[in-house]
């Protein structure tokens, strides 16, 4: 090794001694990650080896050195909000992956429980709670008294009460009111 290589090691080992800890108190400060802190001081003073000799300072090294400790810790922390935004993304994917699959396991248990009917329960059933139909509007397309719409559309809730049960809740909100 040249003399001039062993002055260039000598002279970082310098360098690096006099200000390692207070670019790792920097970082800590900030990201509270031992070792990220020590991985992000480490590739600072990499960074300031492989550039030692097209390196420019337009201030101190110090100022320069804790400047690279600023710049770098922002970078992490965008990274971290970043990580934790696509994990909140992830787990709202599969909340609404499990409402879907529970969706369309009552759409089926209803089907199911609609097949019970009669068929002209049935489609006032369908009318009403489907298509938005009011009970006289059904009554006045099936040619039947709204007091008849009334007392099958009374059963039909009652039967699929019973059968939906266990999506009480849900079926409460969405077609029982």
């Amino acid at each position: 090794m040249s003399k001039v290589n062993q002055g260039c090691r000598n002279a970082f080992r310098q360098i690096y001694e006099a200000h390692w800890e207070s670019l790792y108190q920097a970082a800590y400060a900030r990201l509270l990650d031992q070792v990220m802190v020590e991985d992000l001081v480490q590739e600072i003073f990499i960074d300031l080896w492989n550039r030692r000799e097209s390196l420019e300072l337009h201030s101190t090294l110090k100022a320069y050195l804790h400047t690279a400790v600023k710049y770098q810790v922002l970078k992490k922390l965008d990274a971290q909000r970043i990580k934790r935004e696509l994990e909140i993304a992830d787990q709202d994917v599969l909340y609404y992956q499990e409402d879907v699959l529970g969706f369309q396991d009552l759409y089926q248990e209803l089907e199911v429980a609609l097949e019970k009917l009669p068929e002209k329960s049935r489609l006032i059933f369908t009318m009403s709670r489907f298509e938005g139909l009011s009970t006289d509007e059904i009554a006045q397309k099936l040619n039947l008294s709204p007091q008849t719409i009334h007392n099958r559309m009374s059963q039909s809730l009652s039967l699929i009460r019973t059968e939906l049960k266990e999506y009480a809740p849900v079926i409460a909100l969405m077609l029982l009111n």
